[in-house]
C-alpha cells in the first residue's frame, strides 16, 4: 500500500482535472523534505537509511513539478508542501530529540499547511515550500 503514496496525489489530480473540478482552483501536495537530494547532506547525513522513503518522496515531488509544468496553461498553480517535523508515530523513533528538534503536535503542521495553501498562486507553482518558515525548500 505503502507504493502508492507517491502516485496518490497524480492520480487525484489526473482524474478532478479530466473531470473538470479544478477549474478556478490550485493543487497542494503535501510531501516531505525526504525528497530533498539538497537538504540529505544537511539533515540527518551521517544516518542514511529510510531508503524507500526517501525514494517514494521524490518521485512524488518530480510528479508535482511535472504537473504544475502541465496544468501551467490552464492556469491552476500545483504547489509541494513539507508541514514540518510533526509528532507522529511514523516520526516517534525520533522522539528523544522532538523537543531539541522542534517538532509539533500533528494539528499545529495541519494549520502551518493551510497557511501556506492561502498563499498559492501562479507566481508559486511548482515551488517546494517548507510550511515551517515559508521558505522554498531546494532540491
Amino acid at each position: 500500500m505503502r507504493g502508492d503514496i507517491r502516485l496518490g496525489p497524480l492520480r487525484v489530480t489526473s482524474a478532478l482535472y479530466k473531470g473538470g473540478l479544478l477549474k478556478g482552483g490550485k493543487v497542494l501536495i503535501i510531501t516531505s523534505q525526504a525528497g530533498s537530494c539538497e537538504w540529505r547532506s544537511v539533515q540527518n547525513k551521517d544516518e542514511g537509511g529510510d531508503y524507500g522513503h526517501h525514494m517514494s518522496r521524490a518521485a512524488c515531488n518530480i510528479a508535482a513539478v511535472l504537473m504544475s509544468e502541465e496544468l501551467k496553461k490552464a492556469g491552476i498553480p500545483v504547489v509541494l508542501v513539507h508541514p514540518g517535523f510533526n509528532r507522529t508515530e511514523m516520526t516517534s523513533k525520533y522522539s528523544d530529540i522532538w523537543d531539541k528538534e522542534g517538532a509539533v503536535d500533528a494539528s499545529v503542521g495541519a494549520k502551518r499547511v493551510l497557511h501556506e495553501a492561502k498563499a498559492i498562486s501562479m507566481e508559486t507553482t511548482g515551488k517546494f515550500i517548507n510550511s515551517e518558515d515559508g521558505l522554498e525548500i531546494p532540491w
